[in-house]
């Protein structure tokens, strides 16, 4: 029992490589620190993959607690060596809408949540963020580098859902 299951995580991992957004291409969609209780992501991912090896994403991530905003924008990358990689944009940022309860924030919500977004993005600005999913029990743990430098601090848990399956942005 446990080499099949060593068998099936190594199975996955050779997957993962191959082409790490086949679960994209069967429309699934890619959740973020999910709470699977709730059906809620701390960001979920809707990748439109390209045939010339890029894909473009649409993005719905929480940025503030309390009021709980969401920020919607879209972003584009490319698969590298079985990496899933884009170049942090502020203009991605910048252009994207801020939502609460699925309508426009008031200007004095963007006016607080904004900036914060674009501080906490400026140390990424312009680098190149890849990463990379490794099977880990019924999760997806998402390594991440920056520049080629793996960066812990940004590892992630994830997990590919149907858009069935009634998960949201939230947390």
């Amino acid at each position: 029992m446990f080499e099949a299951a060593l068998l099936i995580a190594s199975l996955l991992g050779t997957q993962a490589d191959a082409d790490p957004l086949a679960p994209a291409r069967a429309g699934k969609l890619r959740c973020v620190q999910p709470d699977v209780a709730a059906k809620t992501c701390a960001t979920i991912v809707r990748y439109t993959v390209r045939d010339d090896g890029g894909f473009d994403a649409a993005i719905s991530g929480v940025v503030n607690l309390a009021p709980l905003v969401v920020i919607d924008y879209r972003t584009s990358g490319t698969i590298e060596d079985g990496a899933v990689c884009s170049v942090v944009r502020p203009a991605d940022f910048t252009a994207g809408r801020l939502t609460k309860d699925s309508a426009p924030v008031t200007a004095a919500v963007e006016a607080t949540v904004r900036p914060r977004i674009m501080a906490a993005l400026q140390p990424l600005a312009g680098k190149k963020r890849c990463y990379r999913d490794k099977a880990e029990g019924n999760f997806l743990m998402s390594d991440v580098t920056v520049n080629g430098v793996y960066t812990a601090d940004l590892r992630q848990r994830a997990m590919w859902v149907s858009p069935e399956d009634g998960y949201r942005t939230g947390m």
